[in-house]
């Protein structure tokens, strides 16, 4: 009688640790990636969406919404009595050393010198001692040319309901701007989102491009030395 041989099998067991390992990962990516697509879902109602800044050859207003109201930044006065303190500081020219200097020219150096840093001096001074109030705010120059616009205390500008009327101040202004010439910028302050909207559709009702930039709630409102500028969305 033959014996039956029974064949081993030499193959070993496959591991399928690293595999379901992969398996439970990617499961937990889609779970999240669900989660994050319904969270956005939720939340569409509810951003702000800002379109990006086209360059414009229109002249700005600018206009600060806080305290869920509106105030005029932009001013005529202002202007005219920022150019003519500038028309009356000195032109200063700063020297042109020559890398190799003649000794007999050091001394006609170290006075022109001399002379423009005396120069700068005068024209840091009479910037900060520049000071104007239009009923709205204290503007004066900061750090050269920088132009900080501090709120005077118990201003009061329009709010949401305000800026609906037809005598409104802003519509006022708007009505003397033409939108082809002029577009309208809003510096806002987050807790005047409701106010800007508001007036930003005003502003567009009468044809004006808009621009707006956020500023946080306590940041001073301050405009570069290299001018002022919000581009239109």
């Amino acid at each position: 009688m033959r014996r039956r041989r029974i064949r081993n099998n030499n193959t070993p067991n496959q591991n399928l640790d690293s595999f379901l390992d992969i398996l439970t990962n990617t499961v937990g990516v889609l779970m999240f990636i669900g989660l994050f697509v319904s969270l956005l879902a939720v939340e569409a109602g509810t951003v702000i969406r800002t379109p990006l800044k086209s360059n414009t050859n229109k002249i700005v207003q600018f206009f600060e919404i806080r305290n869920k109201e509106l105030f005029y930044l932009s001013d005529d006065k202002i202007d005219e009595e920022i150019a003519e303190m500038l028309m009356t500081l000195p032109n200063c020219k700063p020297p042109d050393i020559p890398e190799e200097i003649e000794p007999y020219l050091y001394d006609f150096y170290l006075k022109r010198t001399a002379e423009y840093r005396e120069c700068q001096r005068v024209r840091k001074e009479r910037t900060a001692n520049f000071s104007y109030n239009n009923g709205y705010y204290q503007i004066s120059f900061i750090e050269g040319q920088a132009l900080q616009y501090e709120p005077v205390e118990n201003a009061k500008g329009e709010n949401k309901e305000q800026l609906k009327q037809e005598n409104s101040q802003f519509k006022i202004i708007l009505n003397k701007l033409d939108p082809d010439i002029y577009y309208i910028a809003f510096v806002v302050r987050p807790d005047s989102f409701s106010t800007f909207r508001t007036a930003r559709q005003e502003a567009w009702n009468q044809g004006f491009d808009v621009g707006w930039e956020p500023l946080s709630q306590d940041s001073s409102l301050i405009f570069g030395s290299g001018g002022r500028s919000v581009g239109v969305q």
